[in-house]
């Protein structure tokens, strides 16, 4: 009995950091699954589904890590960031909010420590978008000595 304890534990930090690891995927997961249902509804096939699902998901996890990398202004990047943070956040809190249910009984305890779950996992999100930001060479960020004026 002990020897299952141990591992319903470390199943369950296991759950944990795929949660967190997986927390920025949320949003391209959503639209990829919502895009595969479109698809499907309108008959055109499940594998035509699956397969646009699966592009539809890729395309906004690329083309949204482009554009965080690439545009420079803070509002745009904040806008683009929220996309991704407030599904993870939101993924987070139902998460955190099925296993601590399980533990204690529905209430005000439960609804806080859900909501201070789904911002933890939503920040985390955020972190790691930001994680795709292309460095400037330090040269280039000091200035060219070559094209510097004296």
């Amino acid at each position: 009995m002990t020897i299952f304890l141990v591992l319903g534990l470390f199943a369950g930090l296991y759950l944990l950091w795929l949660l967190f690891r997986l927390a920025v995927y949320a949003l391209p997961v959503a639209s990829g699954i919502s895009l595969a249902f479109w698809i499907r509804d309108h008959d055109y096939g499940y594998l035509a589904a699956v397969l646009g699902g699966f592009a539809a998901g890729v395309a906004v996890l690329v083309v949204g890590q482009c554009l965080f990398t690439v545009i420079r202004s803070p509002i745009v990047r904040l806008a683009i960031a929220l996309l991704f943070a407030v599904p993870a956040g939101i993924v987070g809190y139902h998460a955190v909010q099925g296993v601590i249910g399980l533990a204690i009984d529905p209430g005000v305890m439960l609804s806080t420590v859900s909501w201070i779950g789904g911002v933890t996992i939503a920040v985390t999100a955020w972190i790691r978008l930001a994680r795709f930001e292309i460095a400037e060479p330090a040269q280039a960020a000091a200035g060219d000595p070559a094209t510097t004026v004296r």
